[in-house]
């Protein structure tokens, strides 16, 4: 399988190994592209960073779907901890508010909880998915 059919595709399988190897090449070449803007001055690191998330989480999403697939689950329960992290991190925007000036706004507990939240459920699913036993062929 070649380099952008894994990261960019959604269709196909992938055993765990493959899942586990691709997750750190993600991870690598996100840091190294990171690395290489803060030193190259660039982009606003986290005008970069957006991108390089957004980036990510589709790669992850396409390799989860894979992984999935393989273990004979539908490729769409991927999307679920992808969107509970994305609604997390949306409530980083109650915390900005709650916190520009004013007086602590009962929506601050939802601003800590939710970033929180929503990472916990995605890291907790990509170790479920990477850890499924494969469906028989």
């Amino acid at each position: 399988m070649s380099i952008v059919k894994l990261f960019l595709w959604p269709r196909g399988r992938i055993g765990a190994l493959s899942f586990w190897r691709a997750l750190l090449v993600l991870l690598l070449v996100l840091f190294a592209v990171d690395l290489a803007n803060y030193v190259a001055g660039g982009l606003h690191p986290l005008q970069m960073r957006f991108y390089l998330g957004l980036f990510c989480l589709f790669c992850w999403l396409c390799l989860a779907a894979k992984r999935l697939e393989d273990a004979g689950r539908s490729r769409f329960l991927a999307a679920i901890p992808a969107a509970l992290l994305i609604a997390g991190l949306a409530c980083v925007a109650f915390l900005v508010g709650a916190l520009d000036g004013r007086s602590p706004a009962p929506t601050t507990m939802l601003g800590v909880i939710g970033p929180v939240a929503g990472i916990v459920v995605f890291l907790g699913s990509t170790l479920w998915i990477g850890l499924l036993k494969p469906r028989p062929s």
